[in-house]
């Protein structure tokens, strides 16, 4: 039956939003867990643009996180638009709709600052997490267990390893050697401050909405307004001072979904990608790109993963893209990855056997996971859709 140990010990491959999750709920349960993280920090590269949690994301970190923690996330969530509009290219209005606030409750919708919400669930677990660790592979150890093997050269031994790693999975590779991810688009992210002179310039439509601007020949660009009620450090003061929060002071996130075969890395040639992009569209979009941090923009891969079968290892599985990533188009990614980790944490803490939890575990992940990137599949590519119905 393979017993669970007492206490059980978990490696996860990841130090990402979903690996972080499972960390924070596996070491309330009382298991034995260590992350392993490739960066060398929490701040090492871009954390992307913000997250729309729905009810069933909001009520994964509610189960996993300590109280103070969850209260926290809440606190320092970003402002909710107020409405949905589609406009052309020279911002004239081709649909829109007001947005009803959101229902109240421990589990409402809401959206966070990707960094904020990381260093929120790191909290606590400064003993878990090594960073600058990166796995490399994993062979079979005795006793049904495995064998962990990093980049550096280092080992240890775990009755499971998770991997959370991404759409660039090493355990993925590994594990399913046959995955298929295709890559549906590609797209510009940046990052302007926002600043009262620009706050003059950008037309109402676009800000505290949920927006989309259409181009020509498939261009397209979505501005998301990420500005929190008061600094995190200070709501980390008054709801839980053990949090070390980075302030992050108000900003358009902005990405541009660009046709054709350019695909530049250098976030100057990115930029100037994006500049280049709507320089011929409403003025106010030139400025908004303008006045972005340069170094800060990056490209993003839009990719969507096809449907594996189940696997016969004993002591591996996946989690959240290593497994089913999925285009934003509906906003599940992140919010299916948060459920599937307190499903995991919650399994694995409370079945009689290992292989049990696993089982149970992968059968519903497999299923309700590859549903999600099939129905992301269908939805128009939408990168800062509604709280409730995008990441």
């Amino acid at each position: 039956m393979n017993p669970l140990r007492n206490p059980l010990h978990v490696i996860v491959a990841g130090g990402g939003i979903a690996g972080l999750c499972l960390a924070q709920g596996l070491r309330a349960s009382g298991v034995d867990v260590r992350v392993h993280e490739r960066d060398d920090s929490p701040a090492a590269r871009a954390q992307g643009y913000r997250l729309g949690l729905k009810e069933t994301g909001a009520r994964a970190l509610r189960e996993c996180l300590p109280g103070d923690l969850y209260r926290l996330c809440r606190a320092t969530a970003i402002r909710t638009a107020t409405r949905m509009i589609f406009l052309d290219e020279q911002l004239r209005p081709r649909f829109q709709r007001e947005i009803p606030p959101p229902p109240g409750g421990d589990d409402a919708p809401f959206g966070v600052n990707r960094l904020t919400l990381r260093e929120i669930l790191l909290t606590g677990l400064e003993d878990v997490v090594r960073f600058g660790s990166a796995v490399e592979r994993y062979e079979p150890a005795p006793g049904g267990r495995v064998r962990v093997v990093f980049a550096d050269g280092s080992q240890d031994v775990a009755d499971l390893l998770v991997g959370a790693d991404g759409t660039g999975s090493a355990v993925r590779r590994q594990l399913v050697p046959d995955a298929v991810i295709d890559e549906l688009d590609r797209a510009v992210w940046g990052r302007t401050p926002i600043t009262p002179a620009l706050l003059d310039r950008i037309p109402p439509e676009l800000v505290d909405s949920f927006n989309r601007v259409l181009g020509p020949a498939g261009a397209a660009l979505s501005v998301a307004t990420c500005r929190t009620p008061e600094p995190p450090s200070r709501a980390a003061a008054r709801i839980a001072p053990r949090a070390c929060l980075t302030d992050v002071p108000g900003y358009f996130s902005w990405m541009v979904a660009v046709p054709g075969g350019e695909r530049p890395s250098a976030p100057a040639d990115l930029h100037r990608l994006a500049a280049r992009t709507v320089e011929t569209w409403h003025p106010a979009l030139g400025d908004l790109v303008a006045a972005a941090d340069r170094d800060g923009t990056f490209g993003v891969s839009i990719t969507s993963a096809r449907p594996v079968r189940p696997w016969a290892e004993p002591a591996v599985t996946l989690l959240g893209d290593a497994i089913h990533t999925m285009s934003p188009g509906r906003g599940d990614g992140a919010n299916v990855a948060l459920q599937h980790a307190a499903l995991l944490s919650r399994l694995l803490a409370g079945r009689a056997s290992l292989a049990e939890a696993k089982q149970a575990y992968e059968t519903r992940m497999l299923r309700d996971g590859f549903a999600a990137v099939e129905r992301s599949r269908q939805a128009p590519f939408a990168p800062f859709a509604r709280t409730g119905g995008a990441r």
